[in-house]
């Protein structure tokens, strides 16, 4: 397949960066700026924020290197634990201690969202694209309801669209070798990014052969997936029928301006303007939309083969679907006089009418006072609560309390959370008299002995937090929690704080 070579501006690309910068700056703080002004936390605090943030803590503050596993959880052994974002968290290894995790999140969540557009926009000018085809093709896929949910959930992976746009760039530039770089840092960035960039590699080498050195980068990523097959070396892939939720959805999604704050923002969505200005450019690369399309449909016997078979969200090959619909897009928008508006009139698509809130949401990046008192190993009730994939966790709001909130005490927790279930078999068996403490479990309800306090003891765990947020919403002293609280004491632990909220017990 032979495709356009990459045109040369004479007087140089740069003297046309204006207009990817400003969409990149209202792009990426636009959306955000009731967050900001708020102080909170960018993302939705019940869904994948917390874990993400703790994950950012626990890999630039531990070692910045590739984690295989981490004694922070199922304490006093530890647990499996590899971060799916190894560049974040090399990114944001020199940034906590400056500006603090919160702020440290939110600058690369921007960061991310600003970078993705512009690197789109490089990409496409080195594919072929004038101004105003580059111009779209940045809002298509840096400005896509696809990223834009990433943000929204706190998915740290996700947000970072700008390394597979970087990639693309130098692939477009013919520059091999710093390709095959850019494609490792791809996978550090997002594995579902990295196999996106090995897809468009392949589909590209159609017209070049030489392109296919660009896979050479995957030697870069060995470290990371001899670290992740350590961390969870008993993950399995998925049921047909889950991975199929997973996948990208066919129906007609209802506006995410309407419906208010969703607890997912997961979405392959593509305007109707994309989709004409697309079809209107009738390139070669038209014909190639539909492989990452119908792989994101998460269905059909390839998903048996190696590889695609451990993939978990199949939507998020919608990465790849993306990229060529940008570039089809983009060399309709050149040939019209009027291709200036098609960016604009996308997004303007993409805000109000993807499944997607258009403001980003917040959550609070406070932890409780009551947590400075905490010197020592600690077991919160009630704990985490693993499902099956595919089914929703209600406890999915714990996260908050049994992970971020760690990132200020710094202390070990012996639950054994659940992270998508990959690899998770659940905290150990001594913990069972306090799993069954929970409703949410379904265990039979057990009281507390003697012991299972003796249990946290040997083990070196000297707090117990109750949380009775957790056992009623409107926060009120429920009374399993008050049952808690009097069947410790009177095996001999003692109060030490109590905020309300919470109560915090020494039991050594």
């Amino acid at each position: 397949m032979n495709d356009t070579r990459p045109t040369i501006d004479p007087k140089g690309p740069w003297t046309t960066l204006w207009p990817p910068v400003l969409l990149a700056l209202l792009w990426s703080v636009g959306p955000a700026i009731p967050v900001l002004l708020n102080g909170q936390l960018i993302g939705h605090g019940q869904t994948d924020l917390y874990p993400s943030v703790w994950g950012l803590w626990t890999f630039a503050t531990s070692q910045p290197s590739l984690l295989s596993e981490t004694n922070l959880l199922g304490f006093p052994n530890g647990m499996g634990f590899a971060y799916s974002s190894p560049l974040k968290g090399w990114l944001a290894w020199p940034m906590i201690p400056i500006m603090g995790l919160p702020n440290a999140w939110n600058m690369l969540v921007l960061a991310a969202r600003f970078a993705t557009v512009i690197t789109s926009w490089m990409a496409a000018r080195a594919w072929g694209l004038g101004p105003r085809g580059a111009i779209t093709a940045a809002a298509i896929y840096g400005c896509a309801p696809f990223f834009h949910g990433y943000a929204v959930e706190g998915i740290v992976e996700g947000t970072d669209g700008w390394t597979l746009a970087l990639w693309a760039w130098a692939l477009g530039r013919q520059r091999f070798a710093l390709s095959a770089l850019f494609l490792g840092i791809t996978v550090w960035s997002s594995w579902y990014l990295g196999i996106c960039a090995c897809l468009l590699t392949v589909l590209s080498a159609l017209g070049d052969r030489r392109r296919l050195w660009s896979l050479a980068g995957l030697g870069l990523m060995l470290p990371q997936w001899f670290a992740f097959a350590d961390a969870f070396p008993n993950r399995t892939p998925l049921p047909p029928e889950i991975r199929s939720q997973m996948g990208a959805s066919l129906q007609i999604p209802s506006p995410g301006y309407k419906d208010g704050l969703q607890w997912s923002a997961m979405t392959a969505w593509v305007g109707g303007l994309t989709l004409i200005a697309a079809l209107q450019s009738r390139t070669r690369w038209l014909w190639l939309v539909p492989i990452p399309a119908i792989l994101s449909l998460g269905a059909g016997p390839w998903y048996d083969l190696p590889i695609l078979s451990d993939i978990r969200f199949p939507y998020r090959w919608h990465a790849a679907t993306l990229a060529l619909l940008a570039l089809c897009a983009g060399t309709t928008a050149d040939r019209d006089r009027l291709g200036w508006l098609w960016a604009p009139l996308i997004i303007l698509e993409g805000m109000w009418t993807s499944p997607v809130e258009p403001i980003l949401p917040g959550a609070d990046p406070a932890v409780p006072a009551i947590y400075t008192q905490v010197d020592a190993p600690i077991i919160e009730v009630p704990g985490p609560v693993a499902k099956p994939p595919g089914e929703i966790n209600p406890s999915r709001s714990r996260a908050k309390y049994l992970l971020y909130y760690q990132t200020l005490h710094g202390q070990p927790s012996p639950w054994v959370p659940d992270f998508n279930s990959v690899g998770v078999t659940g905290s150990s068996e001594e913990l069972l008299s306090y799993r069954a403490q929970d409703p949410v479990e379904g265990l039979p309800w057990t009281p507390l002995q003697a012991p299972d306090l003796e249990t946290l003891r040997m083990s070196g765990i000297r707090y117990l937090m109750i949380q009775r947020c957790a056992f009623r919403a409107d926060c009120a002293a429920s009374g399993r929690a008050r049952q808690i609280q009097i069947q410790l004491e009177t095996l001999g632990a003692t109060v030490q704080h109590d905020d309300g909220e919470r109560c915090l017990m020494r039991i050594d």
